[in-house]
């Protein structure tokens, strides 16, 4: 199983594309798409009161509701339920074809490759600070790129344009149903 996590893993950062056919491929049960994305969820929380007990978070741009990892917990957890939810159903919307199971196992796999891009960005805090903020924008512009590319796959579109309009109307449907 080890094999087929490092293989996920690499396919994940050159071919998101063959990630997400590989991750649709293993056939999980829907329970095991929420157990992922709670143990990723968990992990996350985990792996930022880490980083910022190692580097604290100046009490003037501290937010309280960041301060206590339960809350922490369920604000992301939260987050990645409602996007997968809006992921499914917005792609519905535009004739995507996606299984629920499908898109949740990959919102999972992504909270663990972004566990994985936390903990670089923590070694470089320590090695090479001026480099970790560099990282982790870059990262997070790179995950837009897979995410699109996994939402694709999963919905069928065959075309990384709708695929992009798709996350973008669902950005703004959360937008509006959290406003």
């Amino acid at each position: 199983m080890t094999d087929v996590l490092k293989a996920l893993f690499v396919q994940t950062i050159v071919a998101p594309a063959d990630a997400a056919r590989m991750l649709m491929g293993l056939g999980l049960r829907r329970e095991t798409g929420w157990t992922i994305l709670v143990l990723a969820c968990v992990l996350n929380t985990l792996a930022y009161f880490v980083s910022t007990t190692l580097f604290p978070i100046p009490p003037e741009f501290s937010l309280p509701l960041l301060s206590s990892p339960g809350l922490v917990l369920v604000l992301l957890f939260s987050v990645m339920v409602v996007t997968v939810f809006m992921l499914f159903w917005t792609g519905r919307a535009l004739k995507g074809t996606a299984a629920f199971g499908d898109i949740l196992i990959m919102i999972g796999w992504l909270q663990f490759m972004r566990l994985a891009v936390q903990l670089v960005a923590l070694v470089f805090m320590i090695i090479l600070p001026g480099v970790a903020g560099l990282f982790a924008m870059a990262t997070g512009l790179y995950g837009i790129w897979i995410l699109v590319n996994f939402v694709n796959v999963a919905h069928g579109f065959n075309s990384l344009g709708k695929s992009f309009l798709m996350l973008v109307f669902s950005v703004l449907g959360m937008t509006m149903g959290l406003s």
